[in-house]
């Protein structure tokens, strides 16, 4: 019987990752408040390139911090509830190997896990799921058999089975 309980990932790294999405957002928050400060004053005094220099800094720190500081965190928050609270599989299949290259799935750097499973007519093949990077995986050998259990390609919980 298998519970519910991820041995990977749990609703505190969810917590986690939502309060330090909270504290960049008011890092950036607090210059654009201030420049847009400055572009309200320069409106009023019909000053137009203060105006127009406040207004492209606010673009320029939002579109930078978003992709920089924001994005990846908003990633791995989506990855994050997908595996927690989202519709997951669950399979065993024999494990094949370990990439130790690292890949950006959905945003999220993943290390590439390939399985072996069979289709409807008993032909093997590959199967390929993905497993978070910053997560320590015990050490699997070949052909051991794993309980998987997944979100799209994402792997929420692995096992031996």
């Amino acid at each position: 019987m298998r519970t519910n309980e991820s041995t990977l990932y749990s609703p505190s790294d969810l917590t986690a990752i939502r309060e330090q999405m909270q504290r960049r957002w008011l890092a950036v928050a607090a210059p654009c408040v201030l420049l847009l400060a400055g572009v309200i004053v320069s409106l009023v005094f019909r000053v137009e390139a203060v105006t127009t220099i406040c207004t492209i800094l606010i673009g320029a720190i939002l579109i930078f911090c978003w992709d920089l500081f924001i994005k990846p965190l908003n990633c791995y928050r989506k990855h994050l509830e997908g595996v927690l609270h989202g519709l997951t599989h669950e399979t065993e299949l024999p494990f094949v190997e370990l990439s130790e290259a690292i890949n950006l799935v959905d945003g999220v750097p993943c290390h590439a896990m390939t399985c072996r499973d069979v289709d409807g007519k008993g032909r093997p093949y590959d199967r390929l799921f993905y497993v978070d990077a910053t997560r320590s995986l015990p050490t699997f050998e070949e052909g051991e058999l794993l309980h998987i259990t997944h979100h799209d390609l994402l792997v929420a919980d692995v096992t031996r089975a």
